[in-house]
């Protein structure tokens, strides 16, 4: 599997790329420079991408996102309280969500 950085190397725009120039009012052509560079990074699990992820990009030229983070812990939490956790999350706005 070819990683976004890879792609972005050899020069190559991705398709998770152009959604994210597309989300933020960007060229293609200035994401792809930037992840090349690592001052941007696109989180695009490949099997997730599957499943409905829209890709978003993080990095000092992007817009601020909102992430929430979700986990279970034999300690403090359980998969019930984790999933409403992430449905309010949702609701209220988050750009991703990560375990």
């Amino acid at each position: 599997m070819t990683t976004q950085l890879q792609s972005a190397r050899e020069g190559k725009i991705t398709e998770q790329m152009r959604s994210v120039s597309q989300g933020e009012n960007l060229e293609a052509e200035f994401v792809q420079e930037e992840v090349s560079r690592g001052r941007l990074v696109i989180p695009a699990n490949k099997f997730h991408i599957k499943t409905n992820l829209k890709p978003r990009g993080i990095g000092r030229v992007l817009s601020i996102k909102v992430n929430a983070n979700i986990g279970t812990s034999s300690v403090s939490s359980s998969v019930e309280n984790e999933l409403e956790k992430m449905e309010t999350a949702i609701e209220a706005g988050a750009d991703a969500i990560m375990d």
